[in-house]
């Protein structure tokens, strides 16, 4: 997608990415939290008890990188870890209670941060700019797919 403007599709999506990025990175800097260990909680809240394997791959991490996070969040009682009952070798993720306050307060981060991006644009095309986002990508899957 290079091309003689900075106007495409691929460097506008780069750099707003980015921007959200080093603004999350900023905002969550007080919490002693990185990104990557805010997504997983953030998955885990909408996915308590999936495994370590799928929060590894749902997360694009490799499962050392998952394993060392997950030592992180547990060792600040953030997460609990136990043995799945069907398979011994899988560990299933859960957020600790410990976890939900801060998770509120994050919550309010990520609205805060939301609405600043989306500062100016109506609702219509905040709901248009998903749709279309998530068609984009939808259409990228699929071409991924069928090479």
């Amino acid at each position: 997608m290079l091309s003689k403007t900075d106007n495409t599709l691929g460097t506008l999506v780069h750099e707003v990415a980015h921007l959200l990025r080093t603004h999350i990175d900023r905002r969550v800097e007080p919490y002693n939290l990185t990104r990557a260990k805010w997504l997983a909680l953030g998955v885990l809240d909408r996915r308590d008890g999936i495994t370590q394997t799928e929060l590894a791959d749902y997360l694009e991490l490799d499962k050392s990188t998952i394993g060392r996070l997950l030592d992180r969040l547990e060792e600040r009682g953030f997460i609990r870890r136990e043995k799945d009952p069907n398979d011994r070798r899988v560990f299933r993720i859960f957020i600790a209670k410990t976890a939900y306050p801060v998770l509120t307060e994050l919550e309010q981060v990520a609205d805060g941060v939301r609405a600043q991006a989306l500062s100016g644009i109506s609702e219509e095309d905040n709901e248009k700019l998903l749709a279309l986002l998530g068609q984009v990508k939808k259409n990228l899957i699929a071409a991924r797919e069928g090479s």
